[in-house]
């Protein structure tokens, strides 16, 4: 059996991850614009409202159309936040006037924050907050026992993903190395990636864009029997779409949303209440020491 995993937020908890984030932010708009806690708060609550009652209009955004959600995960959320302050200042919004008067300027200066404060993340030693967690490391021991094939599908550098496997213990190799290994990265996937053809699909109360070109490709060569990931647009809109267009060749597919403390209800609906024609059935995963008995009582 051959199991398609997503790593960040399906095998790590990011929301320590998300905490360094918020206060890398903080911080350097206090030390680079001398704004205090209390006015940052503030600008962030407001922007962070607009966001979460305008969700269908904010995400993670590829190619001038949302690949993913601002909802959908805490990273996403934080780039939303920064995107609409951004387009606030380009706007001469007066809710961003607090930022224009402490000389926050330049074309996109809060992403551009934002995104050194990724680097700051990565640029981390690792430890328990950035690598797998340790019923992650049970469970994918037990699939291994039971000769699975565990293939892990990033959007990060695979050599970044294997090190961070190895300082808990396990021996992943990357994919372009190994390509039969039973346990492999696949790195720089390009899931959020969407190509020139849109095609939207109703998921619940959402419009997924699955026109993911580079996440097909890896789709239709591995043929897995299992995906799992945290991100429904990301990583499971489109294989159930595929199952729908190619039932003879995905219908046996299993589907896991490995669900966490932001999991949007939307997303949860989509598998509590799939439509009478679904062609797979999306499983809820909330506990990843489940998988090993959930995928093998089928």
């Amino acid at each position: 059996m051959k199991i398609l995993l997503d790593f960040d937020g399906t095998l790590t908890n990011i929301e320590q991850e998300y905490e360094f984030e918020c206060r890398y932010i903080m911080s350097e708009l206090k030390r680079e614009f001398g704004l205090d806690e209390e006015t940052i708060n503030a600008l962030f609550d407001v922007a962070k409202a607009h966001v979460a009652d305008n969700a269908c209009e904010h995400g993670w955004c590829d190619n001038d159309r949302i690949s993913a959600y601002c909802d959908e995960d805490l990273f996403m959320t934080v780039a939303s936040t920064m995107t609409l302050l951004d387009k606030w200042l380009a706007a001469a919004d007066e809710r961003a006037d607090v930022l224009r008067k402490h000389g926050v300027a330049g074309a996109t200066p809060m992403m551009d924050l934002t995104q050194r404060a990724h680097a700051a993340i990565n640029a981390e030693p690792l430890s328990a907050f950035n690598t797998p967690e340790p019923v992650v490391v049970k469970a994918i021991h037990e699939l291994l026992e039971r000769d699975c094939e565990v293939v892990v599908v990033s959007n990060s550098p695979a050599e970044r993903i294997i090190d961070k496997f190895e300082f808990v213990g396990l021996k992943p190799v990357d994919h372009l190395d190994n390509p039969s290994a039973r346990f492999r990265i696949r790195g720089h996937a390009k899931k959020f990636c969407l190509g020139d053809n849109p095609l939207p699909v109703e998921f619940g109360s959402r419009c997924v864009d699955i026109d993911r070109p580079y996440y097909a490709d890896i789709l239709r060569k591995e043929r897995p029997q299992v995906v799992v990931g945290d991100v429904f647009s990301l990583d499971l809109a489109l294989p159930i779409e595929m199952a729908r267009r190619e039932p003879m060749v995905y219908e046996d597919m299993q589907m896991y949303l490995r669900t966490r403390s932001y999991t949007p209800q939307w997303a949860i609906d989509c598998a509590l209440n799939p439509p009478a024609d679904a062609p797979v059935t999306v499983r809820l995963l909330n506990h990843f020491t489940d998988l090993p008995m959930l995928i093998h009582k089928r």
